[in-house]
């Protein structure tokens, strides 16, 4: 079918400093300037829906006449990938006697607020599936988040087809290339590097940390896997490292150049980012 006879598709990774923006093939970048005032999520927000009102998105030819139902199907599409600087992980351990999703779900948020305090009862908590005897990926936002990508995709005629963490839909896009046995995943950005311990491609651990500055990334990544090998039990040499993300390329790991490989950038259309004037 013809492209123009499908509603329109609209990916956006929403960061701190950035709204990172792809329609019909092509993608920009907008700077934005954080309000210290508010949540660093909303202005990037604002830039998305600075630029929705700017191109309206595109539904599909004749929705408009259908039944509400059927329209809603029809109406463009928004997928949400979020930095990292607005999320939380942590690695659950497996607990036999906890076994549907809302116990899960319940259990995630009383360790985030075990581990966050007073301000994890705010945040939405979401568990990623997972085999029997494995341990659980948990990721936690701000709850008022999601309500404003809600918002914003109904007020722009548009429905929210999806919304995940930049590390979670990098693992998924790199998914085939992580080895068997040992590995490390890592998720670089301008100033944040998440990372990953695999073991059998099981998750084993999870770290997040700000980078100060980017010559210091292959020092502080070497650090975490340093200490997170031996909080495992592994040893620190051991497994390979599969790098993407910003500066993937020219990160100065200080491992053996045949234990990393560079995968790139975290999702297929960032790369090819053009820059764009920049949004207050």
């Amino acid at each position: 079918m013809a492209s123009g006879l499908l509603p329109e598709r609209i990916e956006a990774l929403l960061a701190p400093d950035s709204l990172r923006l792809r329609r019909n093939g092509g993608s920009e970048t907008v700077a934005v300037a954080a309000d210290g005032n508010t949540e660093a999520w909303r202005a990037p927000l604002a830039a998305l829906d600075h630029a929705l009102r700017m191109r309206p998105a595109r539904a599909a030819p004749g929705a408009a006449r259908l039944p509400p139902a059927l329209a809603a199907m029809l109406a463009p599409r928004l997928d949400i990938v979020l930095s990292e600087h607005f999320v939380r992980w942590q690695l659950l351990p497996w607990q036999s006697d906890v076994e549907a999703p809302a116990e899960q779900e319940a259990w995630a948020r009383h360790n985030f607020r075990e581990v966050y305090g007073e301000i994890g009862r705010h945040w939405q908590v979401r568990c990623a599936g997972q085999p029997p005897g494995a341990d659980t990926p948990a990721c936690a936002i701000d709850e008022a988040l999601p309500l404003a990508l809600r918002q914003l995709a109904e007020a722009h005629g548009c429905r929210l087809g999806s919304l995940r963490p930049l590390f979670a839909a990098a693992a998924g896009r790199w998914q085939r290339k992580l080895p068997r046995g040992i590995a490390w995943f890592a998720v670089l950005e301008s100033d944040r590097l998440s990372l990953g311990l695999l073991c059998e491609r099981r998750w084993r651990a999870l770290h997040g940390e700000p980078v100060a500055a980017p010559e210091q990334c292959g020092e502080l990544l070497a650090g975490l896997i340093t200490r997170s090998a031996i909080a495992a039990g592994i040893a620190p040499g051991e497994g390979r490292l599969l790098l993407c993300g910003e500066g993937a390329d020219t990160c100065p790991v200080p491992l053996p150049a045949d234990a990393v490989h560079r995968l790139g950038s975290a999702l297929p259309w960032t790369a090819a980012a053009r820059e764009a004037r920049r949004i207050a």
